[in-house]
């Protein structure tokens, strides 16, 4: 996550802290909720609004894949909004389980 922070549509880390126990991490306010629970509460989508939706999760997908970071983890509980007005910013979060990766060609074995 912190490779990405300055991603538009990637929660950016704003500070970490340690203790003897824990490590704590202070991240952008996202106000707005999950992309799940606005799916839900919206009923649908019209084909356009969720045309833009998917454009950003590919764009923060494709950005990921760019720096060798695979997410592991998609899905709209992993997504949220930055505030709750209609046309809110939509911002990747939990990168828990991504790993990085090396780019790189993809064989075939017959």
């Amino acid at each position: 996550m912190h490779h990405l922070s300055e991603h538009p549509n990637v929660v950016r880390i704003k500070d970490t802290y340690e203790d003897p126990l824990y490590v704590h991490i202070v991240m952008e306010l996202c106000a707005g909720g999950e992309l799940f629970d606005r799916i839900v509460d919206k009923g649908h989508y019209s084909e356009r609004e969720a045309a833009k939706l998917i454009k950003t999760i590919v764009g923060v997908v494709e950005a990921c894949h760019s720096l060798g970071v695979m997410h592991r983890d998609l899905k709209p509980e992993n997504f949220l909004f930055l505030s709750t007005h209609e046309d809110a910013a939509l911002k990747a979060t939990d990168f828990g389980l991504s790993v990085f990766y090396k780019p790189g060609r993809i064989s075939v074995i017959d």
